[in-house]
């Protein structure tokens, strides 16, 4: 049987708690757990003020302590310059291509805050992956990307959250059926089976569209990119 005392105990007891609950700061949210601090900016890369240049070389890197890796035909890649921009174009691309920096000095541990932040602009139903290659000589793609748009967007990819796909980097048959021949000449960059990379030994990064060009009207353009996380020195 319930009392008046009794009544007035067990409210009072609840709104106890409740002060004590509401008055417990929240865990901050972030990279996929609590109490994550912000990851660094490692780099930004914007390229250089300078004349087009085709083929694309290490000295249209505005930021010279980065070495560029240009994958699939070199020479079909370009550095456009316009009066406000500088840009990759790769509308003349007759094969799969990729973009790539690595750091001389340094690789990086993207495994709980990392990001990348890429600025494009893109047409012809083009996306833009990021492509990744850790110490261990393997390469990555996600399956996320940044697509069309009519003027520039930056888009940010917080890279524990993607999904990731092994990269074929090498023309080899995969089994005994296949009847073409393999060309060690080629470097097919086509995206394979689901993947889990190890974030925490990153050797490289950068982007691609996954596909031939199209010439202006279908092309993948990237201004700049950003990276953010940790650098570990090279041993």
């Amino acid at each position: 049987m319930f009392t008046r005392r009794s009544v007035l105990a067990s409210l009072a007891a609840v709104l106890s708690a409740g002060i004590a609950a509401a008055q417990t700061p929240t865990p901050a949210r972030g990279g996929g757990g609590f109490n994550i601090e912000p990851a660094k900016l490692l780099f930004h890369e914007a390229w250089t003020r300078a004349p087009q240049a085709q083929p694309m070389t290490q000295e249209n890197l505005g930021n010279q302590n980065l070495t560029l890796h240009i994958y699939g035909n070199a020479t079909e890649i370009r550095k456009t310059y316009h009066p406000s921009d500088d840009y990759t174009y790769t509308g003349e691309t007759t094969a799969n291509w990729a973009i790539t920096v690595s750091d001389k000095t340094s690789y990086w541990d993207l495994s709980v805050a990392g990001k990348i932040r890429l600025k494009t602009q893109n047409t012809g139903y083009r996306f833009v992956h990021v492509i990744m290659k850790t110490l261990d000589g393997k390469y990555y793609v996600s399956e996320e990307g940044a697509g069309d748009s009519s003027v520039w967007i930056e888009t940010d990819y917080i890279l524990n959250d993607l999904h990731w796909r092994n990269l074929l980097m090498t023309d080899t048959p995969t089994n005994a059926s296949n009847r073409r021949q393999p060309d060690p000449r080629r470097v097919p960059i086509v995206p394979t089976t689901k993947a889990t990379p190890d974030l925490t030994k990153v050797d490289e990064i950068g982007f691609s569209d996954l596909m031939v060009g199209g010439w202006i009207p279908a092309t993948s353009r990237v201004a700049s990119f950003d990276l953010y996380g940790k650098a570990i020195p090279r041993k």
